[in-house]
């Protein structure tokens, strides 16, 4: 089992939102950051809760399609961009967290980027 106390010692002082949900979409910790970006959701009330209620409908399809990925074998994260209001870019990563072979969850992290910052490489 992971240790809530220690993600959240690792995780506060990131300067992204973190949200893990198991392989059942069930929202297990949020970090500071995701508390506050979620807090119209409810914040962290939403421990415990499906991640996919969180999220708008054409959004849904797209978290299932990663989930149906990583449960064939296909581990590759999932990257998505959006442009907030007032011309803010957002960065959302799904990462695949793997227990002992299998397909547990995913880590959501979610930041703002400058358009200056943000290079091809």
């Amino acid at each position: 089992m992971i240790d809530k106390a220690a993600l959240g010692t690792l995780f506060d002082g990131l300067r992204a939102a973190v949200t893990i949900a198991d392989q059942d979409f069930q929202i297990s910790f949020m970090n500071d950051r995701a508390a506050v970006f979620y807090a119209e959701d409810g914040g962290t009330e939403l421990i415990g809760k499906d991640l996919l209620h969180c999220h708008r409908d054409e959004h849904k399809s797209l978290i299932r399609a990663a989930y149906a990925r990583y449960r064939a074998g296909d581990l590759t994260p999932t990257r998505y961009h959006a442009q907030r209001e007032g011309g803010v870019l957002e960065s959302i990563v799904h990462i695949p967290l793997i227990v002992e072979g299998q397909f547990r969850g995913i880590a959501e992290l979610i930041w703002n980027e400058r358009a200056d910052l943000v290079f091809d490489i």
